[in-house]
């Protein structure tokens, strides 16, 4: 896959938080959350502090270890070369972590140069067709769920301006 266009970690990490937060239905994920999610087993110990989490999320820090990449992907259920820069197509890089298959594809074709891999791809649009698939462009990142509405919050009451705190004023002595 050739590199695409440099986009910033913290753009991507802000993309995976999004996505998240649809799957587990919340607005946001705490840093804290996310701090733990990179700890190799669950309850060990964290990959990255809560405060190196949020540097990178914030694009304070923009250079991670290997070790805080691979529990970032850990906590973002990602593939670790979306992380890194020009590696853009997280749908593709999933397929290719994920399924066996794929990988055994694209090894098949290593030297079969241009011709071996048009075929291919022919071959895979026939197949998506034959699947009902008529879309032909696939997104080089899979589309969000759609955000769960949340149910309003209570809390403190908007700070009137001193007009609309005298009109209200007004409207409780006269009793209206």
């Amino acid at each position: 896959m050739p590199p695409g266009p440099d986009i910033p970690l913290a753009s991507k990490l802000a993309l995976l938080v999004r996505r998240k937060a649809a799957k587990v239905g919340r607005q946001a994920t705490s840093v804290r959350v996310l701090s733990d999610a990179t700890a190799e087993e669950p309850g060990g110990k964290p990959a990255m502090t809560h405060q190196v989490v949020n540097d990178l999320l914030n694009g304070v820090k923009a250079n991670p270890t290997t070790a805080q990449l691979t529990g970032l992907a850990r906590a973002f259920d990602c593939p670790v070369p979306f992380l890194l820069p020009g590696y853009n197509g997280l749908t593709s890089l999933s397929v290719y972590e994920r399924q066996e298959d794929a990988r055994e594809a694209l090894r098949l074709i290593h030297d079969l140069g241009e011709a071996g891999a048009a075929e291919l791809l022919e071959a895979a649009r026939e197949i998506r067709l034959r699947h009902g698939r008529t879309d032909l462009t696939v997104p080089e990142v899979p589309e969000q769920l759609p955000p769960l509405a949340e149910p309003p919050r209570p809390g403190r009451r908007r700070r009137l301006s001193f007009s609309e705190a005298a009109e209200r004023a007004v409207s409780d002595l006269e009793g209206t």
